[in-house]
């Protein structure tokens, strides 16, 4: 069998040099203490983060479940089953003693319900309150002819906006 490269094949001036030899292999392991305190408070830190981050996910665990059903309801309004109009009022109630304390909101009615539920929101308009507790016990032959849809997106913001108290 014949060889491909001959030792004459290529460039005669590039026979003589020599290649570098590279040096050690730098460690990448910190040499000093200091680095490995500054690693210890950076890995503290990202802890506290997660579980702060857990801790609120766990905490707003009532908002998910109330805007779940709040789309449960409208879908079931969209589909022209009126009687879903009268789990609204209950809803709010519910989510609201969810974020303020049973304590706080369950012997409210009326304008006082209102005002604190306009005092968990402060940066909103102030909820239909005296309508979504007509809705729960109007015939439902009046609940055809209000905007059901400005209910809804109401008591979606408030759920999504409000601000609880929480210790």
């Amino acid at each position: 069998m014949s060889e491909v490269f001959s030792p004459e094949w290529g460039n005669p001036s590039l026979r003589t040099i020599i290649e570098a030899e590279f040096p050690e292999a730098i460690s990448l392991v910190p040499a000093t203490p200091g680095w490995w305190i500054l690693l210890l408070v950076m890995a503290g830190l990202l802890l506290r983060a997660l579980l702060r981050r857990r801790k609120r996910y766990l905490r707003d665990r009532y908002r998910r479940d109330a805007l779940a059903q709040l789309a449960t309801i409208k879908s079931q309004l969209g589909a022209g089953v009126l009687e879903a109009a009268r789990e609204l009022a209950p809803l709010l109630r519910a989510t609201a003693i969810a974020a303020a304390g049973r304590d706080t909101m369950s012997g409210l009615q009326g304008d006082t319900y209102a005002a604190a539920l306009a005092e968990l929101a402060p940066d909103q308009d102030c909820l239909p309150v005296t309508e979504l507790q007509r809705l729960a016990y109007a015939p439902l032959y009046e609940v055809e002819g209000l905007d059901m849809e400005a209910f809804i997106k109401a008591l979606e913001r408030w759920i999504q906006q409000h601000r609880a108290p929480h210790a």
